[in-house]
């Protein structure tokens, strides 16, 4: 038996290059790649159920006359190197140009990663359909199923991915007393070498087996590359020689482990060693704390996991199986729903839920039963769903889609009923000092976030692209664009005119003033009326030409809710440009838009209290002033718990 690196000959077949589909899959995210495919092995060959699987990442140095048979692996990167050359493949003789100078180093980067509670890696006497086989010199086969993690056999390329030499070593002793030790070499097709030293007309495959030469199989023992470590119980250790060493790869190691195993680990399935940095249940505060600004959506999610006031909804789900979600709707969180298996490592993110209510969310896969469906619509990275790949699917787009809004319609139920006093705009609050009181504010009223329950939430709503390429001209019986009730022969803003919809050139106009009594609902031009909101005024009928109308944006909002019994508000804003007249437009969020509109029975501007003229949701502004605080108090009609949202348009003349 002779035990050394081989490269078998393609036969004249394939000529595989560098571009391995497997290994170009997890370059983008190298060392998350590795922490989530090492993890999800050690959770699904779990032995014990109570104790947390251990995973440990150790990076030391190897002499590389240590490396088994180091001198035949540096002699198959130069044979890669020079033939590729004479190919005039510049990335594949990059790559092999500083292969060749790592492998020159008299020590070499070595990430040891061993896990623990596992069964190993079992059948490495069978030569075929085991793990140990499969792991090792199989290609895109698995034979996980049900709701273990793996089911595409590519996950075996991420530890290559963070390689410079593109070789990686295993070892393992399994539950059942076997041993074995085997070294893979991923490289590319060279020249086969002679049995005088030269070259011959045949290639290899590339891809170079370090163990019993005969059958390419494993050495029997469970050896190891790390002089201060020795295995001693069931578990799989696994060698990443000349790993890509960055400045910060333990951090970017940690913060993947949080960001995809954070609910194992919150359960204590999961303890994570990276270097001198231990992840466990019990440490979990203070990393999570440390880490809150570059692990985000860890953080939000740890909130939701930890919080007294999250909402736990246990149920099936349409037949599938059961799922069980957590939301906590709170003040500046992410606004996204966390979607994970039941082995407690994430998928995806869920997003576009709402974006009024301030919420994050956690959906378990609770059972065996759906982790197995939602499996089956998996990627090869296991971070989307595509209900292409499942067998049936049709019916798979529909469940997914079903899902998808079942979490919106219970997070939008939930955040009816719990609002916060006070919202800024994201990214903008800080334009908006603290206001003093002044003598403005009524008695007993606070800002902050309230014990309880509250009833408005505010979206500040930036105008779509076909909102920003309007703009309307009326003279008679146009349309507004915020009335499409078509309500005929009511005194609304105005008689006969022209309008331009949806471009972005100027538009051209017709003359006159302000609100007619003629049919319509779009803003007018002359005749008399009883509001002034474009132009003209309330008695002449209006002289001048006609305004414009443009929704103008806000650097700054800020909604308060001053006297909940007389459902009575304070709205501060800073336009970002000056108009002449305008108005604000006061809605229910997009979530309620079957619900009744609101309407403002009172306005009057602050600190003046200057009465404002108002109709229906709109509070008449007779000047914009842009980049200068406003600040108006309002009473609405309306009750119910809800959230409002505000636009400004301006009229220009």
């Amino acid at each position: 038996m002779a035990i050394e690196w081989k490269f078998p000959s393609n036969n004249f077949g394939t000529l595989n290059g560098i571009g391995e589909a497997g290994i170009e899959t997890f370059k983008g995210a190298p060392y998350r790649s590795l922490a989530r495919e090492i993890c999800q092995n050690s959770l699904d060959a779990r032995v014990s159920k109570s104790k947390p699987v251990k995973v440990v990442f150790s990076l030391s140095s190897i002499q590389n006359g240590d490396v088994p048979k180091f001198d035949a692996l540096k002699e198959a990167f130069s044979r890669c190197l020079q033939f590729w050359k004479a190919q005039g493949n510049e990335k594949t003789v990059s790559f092999f140009r500083e292969a060749t100078m790592v492998a020159a180093q008299p020590a070499i980067d070595l990430l040891r990663i061993s896990d623990f509670n596992t069964t190993g890696l079992t059948g490495s006497d069978k030569e075929y359909s085991s793990p140990w086989q499969d792991l090792v010199k199989a290609s895109g086969v698995s034979s996980k199923g049900g709701s273990s993690g793996g089911s595409f056999g590519i996950g075996k390329s991420a530890p290559f991915a963070c390689s410079k030499l593109r070789t990686v070593f295993y070892a393992t002793r399994d539950i059942d007393g076997l041993e074995a030790f085997q070294g893979i070499a991923r490289l590319v097709s060279f020249r086969e070498k002679g049995i005088l030293g030269g070259d011959r007309d045949s290639v290899t495959t590339g891809i170079g087996y370090y163990g019993d030469s005969r059958k390419n199989s494993a050495v029997l023992k469970c050896i190891s590359l790390e002089r201060e470590f020795q295995r001693r119980e069931p578990g799989t250790d696994v060698y990443v020689l000349g790993f890509m060493k960055s400045a910060n790869w333990k951090r970017e190691m940690v913060k993947a482990i949080l960001e995809d195993f954070l609910i194992a680990i919150y359960q204590r399935s999961l303890e994570v060693v990276v270097e001198d940095t231990e992840i466990t249940a019990d440490t979990l505060p203070k990393i999570i704390e440390a880490y809150r600004d570059e692990a985000k959506a860890a953080y939000n999610y740890y909130l939701v996991l930890t919080s007294p006031e999250s909402e736990i909804i246990t149920e099936d789900f349409n037949g599938l199986g059961r799922i069980e979600l957590h939301v906590l709707i709170q003040q500046d969180l992410h606004r996204r729903v966390m979607m994970t298996r039941i082995n407690g490592m994430k998928i995806f993110d869920q997003k576009n839920i709402s974006a009024s209510i301030q919420f994050a969310g956690i959906c378990l896969l609770a059972d065996d039963k759906i982790n197995g469906y939602f499996r089956e619509m998996e990627n090869p990275q296991h971070d989307a769903w595509e209900p292409e790949r499942h067998s049936r699917p049709a019916e798979a787009k529909k469940n997914k889609t079903l899902l998808a809004r079942h979490i919106k319609e219970v997070v939008i139920e939930r955040g009816r009923n719990i609002t916060v006093d006070e919202v800024d705009a994201e990214g903008v609050g800080e334009f908006l000092p603290d206001m003093p009181d002044n003598g403005t504010q009524k008695p007993g009223t606070t800002e902050g976030i309230q014990d309880s329950t509250k009833e408005v939430d505010l979206q500040v709503v930036s105008p779509d692209a076909w909102q920003k390429g309007f703009e309307h001209s009326v003279n008679g019986q146009g349309t507004d664009m915020e009335d499409t009730a078509g309500n005929a022969g009511e005194t609304e803003f105005g008689g006969e005119g022209g309008k331009d919809f949806g471009d972005d050139e100027e538009n051209e106009t017709q003359g006159g003033g302000g609100f007619g009594s003629g049919d319509g609902n779009g803003a007018g031009t002359h005749g008399d009326g009883e509001n002034a909101f474009a132009g003209g005024d309330d008695s002449d009928g209006g002289t001048e030409e006609v305004a414009r109308k443009k929704q103008v944006q806000m650097m700054a909002v800020r909604l308060i809710r001053t006297n909940p019994k007389r459902n009575e508000y304070r709205l501060t804003f800073v336009p970002k440009k000056s108009y002449g007249k305008g108005y604000l437009q006061v809605k229910l969020s997009g979530e309620q838009k079957s619900s009744d509109d609101l309407v403002i029975s009172r306005a009057s501007l602050q600190p003046s209290e200057e009465l404002l003229k108002t109709k229906g949701n709109r509070i008449l502004l007779e000047r914009i002033d842009g980049g200068r605080k406003c600040m108006v108090d309002f009473e609405i009609t309306n009750t119910g718990a809800f959230s409002m949202e505000v636009s400004l348009y301006g009229y220009s003349v």
